[in-house]
């Protein structure tokens, strides 16, 4: 091609060309959807052992808001941009996810050696640190394996693997932590005792040898969609300038994305707390019920954002992707915001099963949108800079946000529910509003970035 306005795109070999036909990109979509399920349990699992940390820890909810938040995302933010440096320019992508998975599982277990707050802090940070080299390689990886037309299919059943893994967190979580509490906690020889909840994370981590063994398992695929005005080894100055040359589609795209994830990631940590302050639900029924919403609604509503994304696509909408997340954006809002002010926590869980279903439709859609006006060269970066925007706002901030308007604006662990409800009042319309306006420049990016 020749190069054109937004930078022509060719095809480049970088990889094993074998090793992207037939049903091997599908299997390497299976190996990461695995370890997304298992950084998904690992980083999640702590929601379900909010109470226990407390009692022990002497801790507030704003501190427990930075272990689940802060303390993750954090690190994560900042070590995913260097490390999309390394993926738009290393020719072994998978090396780094095998290295990244083995350290955010020592990380895990490290929790379960914390008997501080400041201890369980830095632990949460290694586990983001961890975790930070995982989806920038998978996106990037995925969006080599696939074209256009069923990258977003093949990006939402990776996204799958968090709701999955967030689901198994509470159903596994809940029933180690049960199982924990009756036998009084672990007793492990030289290393001595741990408390239940201290038991929980040292058991999660353990699988982390073999998710990290699937991983050496992944070839390097040829590149695609190399922008032939942009140098091949791009640095985090030429994607930052990319992205700021197209400020108002790449501004809107990453920030109703950090605003999703704001809204997403808050309200599902503290739900589970919710619940059973609201309604006197033990851990191992939140555990089973909402695990249960989480892992059927979450994992049917990806797949069909994914699966909605192709349909449309071949029907010549070339702004699907951007057109699922801004309808389901719209539909979701009424059942989040109004789930946690239901009567009964049956209502409560239908409406958010509600909420997750049609929200999550845009889970795997949404970054596909951002690889489709990203160029190859660019992805890990820019990609790194939208993960830093989601881990900011959401894990950074929402749990802290609605922990805050909870223990500052209204004083009393009560009104939580009122915390989660006006979280989702605010950031719903923002969302929408920015969704909107990045809708024409998005169809004008795919075009240029298309045809040269």
């Amino acid at each position: 091609m020749v190069a054109g306005a937004a930078g022509a795109t060719a095809p480049i070999d970088q990889g094993d060309t074998r090793a992207s036909r037939g049903a091997y990109p599908w299997f390497v979509v299976a190996i990461l959807f695995v370890g997304y399920c298992f950084s998904a349990i690992d980083a999640r699992v702590l929601t379900l052992m909010v109470a226990p940390i407390q009692a022990d820890l002497d801790l507030s909810d704003f501190q427990m808001g930075l272990l689940q938040g802060f303390a993750f995302s954090i690190l994560y933010s900042i070590a995913a941009l260097p490390i999309g440096r390394f993926v738009d320019r290393t020719r072994r992508r998978s090396t780094l996810i095998v290295w990244g998975v083995l350290f955010w599982s020592l990380m895990t277990a490290a929790c379960g050696f914390s008997a501080t707050f400041i201890g369980l802090f830095l632990a949460r940070v290694g586990v983001g640190v961890g975790e930070a080299t995982l989806s920038p390689t998978a996106y990037s990886l995925i969006s080599d394996y696939f074209e256009r037309r069923r990258r977003a299919l093949a990006i939402s059943f990776y996204a799958i693997g968090y709701p999955i893994g967030g689901g198994l967190a509470l159903l596994i979580g809940g029933w180690l932590l049960t199982h924990f509490t009756r036998e009084g906690g672990l007793t492990l020889p030289v290393l001595g005792d741990f408390a239940p909840w201290q038991a929980v994370f040292l058991c999660v981590a353990a699988p982390g040898i073999l998710v990290a063994g699937l991983m050496m398992l992944i070839k390097e695929p040829p590149r695609r969609e190399v922008a032939t005005t942009i140098a091949q080894r791009s640095s985090l100055r030429e994607a930052f300038a990319y992205v700021m040359e197209r400020k108002v589609v790449f501004g809107s795209l990453i920030g109703s994305l950090g605003l999703i994830a704001l809204l997403a990631i808050g309200t599902t940590l503290w739900f589970p707390t919710f619940l059973m302050r609201t309604y006197g639900m033990t851990p191992g029924e939140v555990g089973l019920y909402y695990g249960m919403v989480m892992l059927i609604c979450g994992t049917v509503g990806t797949l069909f954002g994914g699966w909605l994304s192709g349909r449309l696509m071949r029907t010549g909408r070339s702004d699907a992707n951007m057109r699922i997340v801004l309808v389901s954006t719209v539909l979701k809002g009424v059942p989040l915001i109004i789930a946690p002010l239901m009567p009964t926590a049956t209502l409560a869980l239908t409406m958010m099963a509600i909420g997750t279903l049609i929200g999550q439709a845009s889970q795997g859609v949404m970054l596909a949108a951002i690889q489709d006006v990203t160029p190859n060269q660019l992805r890990g970066q820019v990609t790194a800079i939208a993960l830093l925007a989601v881990n900011l706002l959401g894990m950074g901030l929402g749990a802290a946000v609605i922990a805050a308007i909870t223990d500052f604006g209204f004083g009393d662990q009560g009104a939580l529910r009122y915390s989660i409800a006006i979280t989702g009042a605010v950031t719903l319309p923002l969302i929408v509003v920015m969704l909107v306006t990045a809708l024409p420049h998005y169809r004008r990016e795919i075009a240029l970035l298309s045809h040269g």
